[in-house]
């Protein structure tokens, strides 16, 4: 599997910068690091609830919900395989 596939549309054309893609890739990559939406939303000043849309968001674009343990280990492989 290569990221590309793992990431689907997280992963944009041309790099870093603030395409929707490169911001939803650094709110998968909080909640990555905190491990907890609540932690998560607290270090990028949103509601708890907000992120968690956000999250479902990048599930229906990767078709890997970040919310299950298997699929979020995918996802965090693939994020770190890219880096």
């Amino acid at each position: 599997m290569t990221r590309e596939a793992a990431l689907g549309l997280l992963v944009g054309p041309g790099g870093a910068g603030t395409s929707p893609a490169t911001v939803r890739g650094s709110r998968l990559t909080t909640y990555l690091d905190t491990g907890s939406a609540n932690a998560a939303a607290r270090r990028l000043g949103l509601h708890p609830q907000s992120l968690r849309d956000r999250l479902r968001r990048i599930a229906d674009l990767t078709h890997r919900d970040p919310r299950d343990p298997w699929q979020r280990l995918t996802l965090d492989i693939a994020r770190t395989i890219g880096h």
